[in-house]
């Protein structure tokens, strides 16, 4: 029997390689869908084998960071990274993957990529790490981060019309911040060049519910919410996932959808070395998608 699944892929509609990587996985799908094809019956999110959403994703993100001097007790400044030094989104991508093992016990797997990078003259000092930015210095600023998940999920109520399920499982955070700008002499001090960055990464476990409503006229309703609580030097803080959509299914295999999802964590890390402070990371917005049922 095909593995049952379920793909979601999230892309920036002005990046090349997000482009490529979703021909990748939609000539995938259709490869599994062509599989299946000759034990297709009527499908709906609840029993289908192969779910693929591909859409257009509106998110905004929002990143505040203070990281503390990593060779002195310096305390770095209290930064909102995107609007101190300009920076957009970049390279968005995410990609969710749920294999039903059987109609009780799932795996779920996630990955989200968001590199961003901006060149802006600064309107404040700013403290970062060992080095201090002068305003008006010209700041090449970069944020690159990777969330990478899997979880187990297991149906504790399943019917012919809903499903709700408990998951127990682990996050992989991966970020790095760097700042590097030429420093332009003032009074006694030479021109320079000042460079910092920091970075952290973590397995982080979580536990989560997901459920999925059948509603008439071939609409459905799902919602998935993870949470996560740490206080373990040297991380503290919370992961927190949100997400919700319904979904007309107009055919067997085509459906649309339109959602909202919003994924955040809030750490203070006293790891010297490599991150010494505060991040408070954010992103959310609406989604609007295409469903495709095998």
């Amino acid at each position: 029997m095909l593995a049952r699944s379920a793909l979601l892929v999230r892309l920036s509609h002005d990046s090349p390689m997000n482009r490529i990587a979703a021909g990748v996985i939609v000539c995938s799908m259709l490869g599994v869908a062509h599989a299946a094809e000759e034990t297709a019956v009527e499908r709906n999110p609840l029993d289908a084998k192969v779910i693929g959403d591909v859409g257009y994703f509106f998110l905004s993100t929002d990143m505040r960071v203070r990281v503390d001097g990593e060779t002195s007790d310096v305390v770095g400044s209290d930064v909102d990274f995107d609007d101190t030094f300009g920076i957009g989104d970049f390279d968005r991508f995410r990609a969710d993957l749920l294999w039903r093992i059987k109609p009780r016990h799932l795996l779920r797997a996630m990955y989200f990529k968001n590199n961003r990078h901006a060149i802006r003259s600064i309107e404040r000092d700013v403290t970062f790490q060992d080095e201090t930015f002068p305003v008006g210095a010209t700041v090449d600023a970069h944020s690159d981060l990777t969330v990478a998940q899997l979880s187990y999920e297991y149906a504790f109520l399943r019917r012919e019309n809903y499903e709700l399920a408990g998951g127990i499982g682990v996050h992989y955070v991966d970020l790095g911040l760097s700042l590097g700008a030429s420093i332009s002499a003032q009074g006694n001090q030479a021109s320079r060049r000042a460079d910092a960055n920091a970075s952290s990464n973590a397995p982080l476990p979580v536990l989560g519910l997901r459920w999925m409503w059948r509603l008439p006229h071939d609409f459905y309703v799902g919602a998935q919410l993870q949470y996560f609580y740490l206080d373990f030097d040297p991380y503290k803080g919370s992961l927190t996932d949100l997400k919700a959509s319904v979904v007309w299914q107009a055919t067997d295999h085509v459906g649309i959808g339109l959602g909202y999802n919003d994924f955040g964590f809030r750490f203070d890390i006293s790891d010297r070395g490599n991150f010494d402070g505060r991040l408070r990371w954010n992103y959310g917005g609406a989604m609007a998608f295409a469903t495709f049922m095998f």
